[in-house]
């Protein structure tokens, strides 16, 4: 009986200990900036960490999709795995519409309540076409649109966040430097081949 004891007190000793280090693994997942010279130094100071690079045009099985629905920075488990989206490359175009609020006119106080009140008028039914026309301060914009973008075509705030940001979604980008704050929809769906960089360990 002492044996049989001793044996169920070490399968739940390891089992505890397979859990922690499992643990410690999501931890330094979680803590890994969402860049991919810091996901590299992971992979280098982990091996059981690994790096995956998935194709928006090849990689087309469940998970790969589910990742691809993720956004940067987020983190999940599937299927026993834990991931997390350190950073989209490639070369695909990106379309988006926005409206500018200029804080070398407005106070700060004055743009937050701003953006607030278009997220709200957007919300109940307000079209982002009717609200660009009514808020938008840039003289030098089309309906707000700012046409096919590549990288490095925009500051790179904007970019970033139109970037990180699915279809259909409405989202604020700063721009302090620049004294621009900004309310964007993203339009259209990013066009081209995506590289998608997923940190994942394997439980």
């Amino acid at each position: 009986m002492k044996y049989i004891n001793a044996g169920l007190f070490f399968l739940i000793l390891a089992a505890c200990s397979q859990k922690a280090d499992t643990r410690s693994m999501e931890i330094i997942i979680d803590r890994a900036g969402d860049n991919i010279e810091e996901a590299y130094k992971v992979v280098q100071k982990y091996p059981f960490i690994k790096l995956y690079p998935l194709s928006s045009e090849k990689d087309t099985t469940a998970v790969d999709k589910k990742l691809f629905s993720l956004n940067i920075g987020d983190t999940a488990t599937i299927e026993g795995n834990y991931y997390k989206i350190i950073a989209d490359t490639g070369n695909y175009t990106y379309r988006a519409q926005y409206i500018l609020l200029d804080a070398a006119v407005l106070t700060h106080a004055h743009i937050d309540s701003l953006r607030t009140l278009i997220q709200q008028q957007y919300a109940a039914g307000k079209s982002f076409e009717e609200l660009n026309s009514k808020y938008n301060m840039d003289p030098n914009q089309k309906d707000g649109d700012t046409g096919p973008f590549t990288a490095g075509m925009m500051v790179q705030p904007f970019e970033n966040a139109v970037a990180k940001h699915k279809q259909g979604e409405i989202f604020t980008v700063d721009v302090p430097d620049k004294k621009w704050y900004f309310v964007v929809k993203k339009t259209y769906a990013d066009v081209g081949e995506k590289i998608r960089i997923v940190l994942g360990f394997k439980k």
